[in-house]
């Protein structure tokens, strides 16, 4: 088959390689002057700052992502992070299993069966911070689970249901946490760039496409700068919105076109920081449940220091930003996250430097789709797919789920023999 592939992120790429393993001719169209949308790095005075991901997956080596890269042929080297994560309390950090110290008696023994609940229940719509209140009036539990919702998904925890954190909780216990790709986001697009190309496909840069070519209800092609280009099967890593805009809204019925205005991206504010000591002193993730803003930071350099200038450290903070409040000022945002930093540092001054602040929303976000908004990868047009940050399954986080519904989508296309090198 001749496939199309709109957008050069990390889905877009997986999903070209899996077709190409199932023995189809494959052309990839991308916007940018380069390759890995937010998943690829920028060189800023001798630091690898990331465009988007922070450097670092989700369950490491265990979890989707590392098995397709393994299934596509892909040799990338992801550490996993020591610890996984830490909580900062009071100035003082903990262990996940050691934050039962900082509640009373009575309040143990309602987190210890609220803990049954997460590793044996299922969950339902009730937005899990509705869910977690019905079991523990606590505002400090309250705020420790905002703090990972904030990190890990960019949302807080109103904007996720029980059911969604409950799946998430579970792959975490059974994949266990994070990890750092070496060479960080693009130590991954890189060799998947290179996969890709050495394997016969093409991927036009600065290319943006201009209209998805519809014919009696089935996607035949795109239209671009470059010219027009048919194809079999088209596959979208731009968003549905915008791929919708592009096929025309008159090809999609009302109420598909009414359901995806219920989908809400999740946006946020990262700031990158060079450091002339370590700051964490460890691979894992420093989550700030007493911060004003700030959700939690890495330290990504304990584990690759090529990622900074030697003797240097690459620290990185990372903030929910609610767009649910449209008169919310950026810019204050940003100094609440500043303020934050040297609140957790008293140092800073003396061994650190803002190096850039990036915020992620509207045709840039965090994620197209927040956490729990799943969208079936296969459009009403028929020859039309989606692969991205707004196909993520129930239970994977941000490349975790890319991965997972990038495999889906070859499902659909391939069947599973594609996961063998047959389509």
């Amino acid at each position: 088959m001749r496939c199309g592939i709109i957008g050069a992120g990390l889905g877009g790429l997986l999903a070209g390689i899996g077709l190409f393993k199932g023995g189809n001719d494959v052309k990839i169209f991308e916007k940018l002057p380069y390759p890995g949308g937010r998943f690829t790095n920028m060189e800023y005075r001798g630091y690898q700052l990331s465009t988007g991901a922070l450097h670092m997956i989700p369950h490491a080596d265990n979890g989707p992502l590392a098995m397709l890269l393994n299934t596509l042929g892909i040799d990338a080297k992801i550490v996993p992070s020591k610890p996984h994560g830490l909580f900062r309390v009071n100035g003082r950090d903990y262990l996940s299993h050691e934050l039962l110290s900082l509640f009373s008696i009575k309040e143990k023994v309602r987190l210890t069966r609220l803990m049954a609940d997460l590793k044996f229940g299922s969950g339902d719509d009730t937005p899990y911070r509705d869910w977690l209140k019905k079991r523990i009036d606590n505002r400090l539990a309250y705020k420790i689970t905002d703090s990972f919702c904030g990190w890990s998904l960019s949302i807080d925890s109103s904007r996720i249901s029980s059911n969604e954190f409950i799946a998430i909780t579970k792959n975490i216990n059974r994949l266990a946490g994070p990890g750092i790709p070496i060479g960080g986001c693009k130590g991954i697009t890189d060799r998947l760039v290179k996969m890709f190309e050495r394997s016969g496909g093409t991927i036009y840069l600065k290319s943006p496409v201009k209209s998805i070519n519809i014919d009696d209800g089935r996607a035949t092609g795109i239209s671009t700068d470059e010219g027009e280009f048919d194809f079999d099967i088209i596959i979208s890593n731009i968003g549905h919105v915008a791929t919708v805009e592009l096929c025309g809204k008159k090809n999609f019925k009302k109420d598909y076109i009414d359901s995806l205005r219920n989908v809400q991206e999740s946006a946020g504010i990262k700031i990158s920081v060079g450091c002339s000591k370590p700051m964490l002193g460890h691979s894992g993730v420093l989550f700030t449940p007493q911060t004003e803003r700030i959700n939690g930071l890495n330290e990504v350099t304990n584990t690759d220091p090529s990622l900074a200038p030697k003797g240097k450290h690459l620290l990185m903070s990372h903030q929910m930003l609610d767009t649910r409040d449209t008169g919310r000022n950026v810019k204050k945002e940003i100094d609440l996250g500043i303020e934050d930093l040297y609140n957790l540092f008293p140092d800073f001054d003396r061994y650190c430097e803002i190096l850039m602040v990036q915020t992620y929303r509207n045709g840039w976000p965090v994620n197209r789709s927040a956490s729990g908004h799943y969208i079936d990868p296969q459009s009403p047009v028929e020859g039309l797919y989606y692969v991205g940050d707004s196909i993520k399954p129930c239970g994977w986080m941000e490349t975790e789920g890319v991965a997972t519904g990038v495999e889906i989508a070859l499902d659909k296309i391939l069947g599973r023999g594609w996961r063998l090198g047959g389509g």
